[in-house]
């Protein structure tokens, strides 16, 4: 009986630090420009590509597409949009902050 509880509370730590290291996995990309901006047809899901930088995280995520990517209509999809479309016609640099491939943060510099 202790025996089985002692292993309950072991895979009980084992999970909470599987998630703790998991929640702070997002990769910052600093200092790159957005080349491009696509879509799909009738499709809120929008695929950006930047100039340079390093996406170990997103080609571990997703190794025959790394490609950035972010949902309209998500929270906070609009705004990404926004900053997106800014700085690709101002040609301005940006921080990048990704989860994957998913886009959760962008800074204009």
């Amino acid at each position: 009986m202790r025996r089985k509880r002692m292993k309950n509370i072991l895979l009980g730590l084992f999970g909470i630090l599987l998630l703790v290291q998991t929640s702070f996995a997002n990769e910052w990309i600093n200092d790159v420009e957005i080349v491009k901006v696509g879509t799909y047809q009738h499709s809120t899901l929008h695929f950006v590509w930047l100039s340079t930088g390093n996406l170990s995280e997103c080609q571990t995520a997703n190794p025959s597409n790394p490609v950035l990517s972010f949902d309209e209509a998500q929270l906070g999809g609009k705004s990404l949009m926004s900053v997106i479309i800014s700085a690709l016609m101002a040609k301005r640099k940006v921080d990048v902050q990704v989860n994957g491939c998913d886009i959760v943060e962008i800074y204009l510099r």
